[in-house]
């Protein structure tokens, strides 16, 4: 009787453990953003060879990024939160599909102004993309869009410049990865200049976007027409 009843309770446990391993997983917070991008594909399929703009919500946000990067065709495919290891993640649905010609990349602030990511990881994790951009297409041009010194992750600034310097380093090592330095001249004596931010001291105001094209755009534009140019 015991033993008829020790094996009955065994196998209820095998049983709560098998439901329990069998559920499905929950979806990435970021599913539904995606999802949004897949639909708005699929209902227009974008041209390949654009400049395609991914990263976290400093990509999302810059509204007037098509005119500043025009006369590019620019796709924005930003989503706001996102970490380098999540970019990593949805690669082969908003990077793969696109057979971009030249990508613009700002990711980092989040790994290391929310997580203990450690510099040496935010640095990895752009290079760890762009050795997988550079696998499918090896002619592109990858653009580092420097993480930005911030007031409300000015403590976060050490690890985020050390990161920096390790992404610098790596663009002057591989051809067609490009490093753009919008820290500088967002930095005053005192640090990060509150005119170029808005109101939570962390997302660019027109200003700080003006500061970014000064920037961005002029070695952008370059290497989209030397691709589209070729022969």
């Amino acid at each position: 009787m015991r033993f008829t009843l020790l094996a009955l309770i065994l196998a209820l446990l095998c049983s709560c453990r098998s439901h329990q391993a069998a559920a499905p997983a929950q979806p990435a917070w970021y599913e539904n953003e995606i999802l949004a991008f897949q639909q708005a594909d699929a209902a227009h399929p974008p041209a390949a060879g654009q400049v395609l703009c991914i990263g976290s919500s400093s990509i999302r946000m810059w509204s007037t990024l098509a005119e500043d990067l025009a006369p590019a065709p620019v796709l924005n495919r930003g989503f706001g939160g996102s970490k380098t290891a999540e970019l990593l993640a949805v690669f082969d649905r908003i990077v793969t599909p696109y057979n971009p010609d030249v990508i613009v990349y700002y990711c980092g602030d989040n790994d290391l102004g929310t997580d203990n990511t450690d510099s040496q990881a935010a640095a990895d994790g752009f290079i760890d993309f762009d050795n997988r951009a550079r696998s499918l297409w090896p002619d592109i041009d990858v653009f580092y869009i420097a993480i930005k010194p911030s007031i409300a992750r000015w403590n976060n600034w050490p690890a985020m410049a050390k990161a920096n310097g390790l992404v610098r380093e790596y663009c002057r090592s591989t051809p067609g990865a490009h490093f753009l330095d919008i820290a500088s001249p967002m930095l005053t004596a005192q640090g990060p200049d509150p005119a170029l931010f808005v109101s939570d001291g962390l997302h660019l105001n027109e200003k700080g976007y003006q500061v970014w094209t000064s920037v961005v755009r002029e070695p952008v534009l370059e290497a989209w027409h030397r691709h589209a140019t070729r022969p």
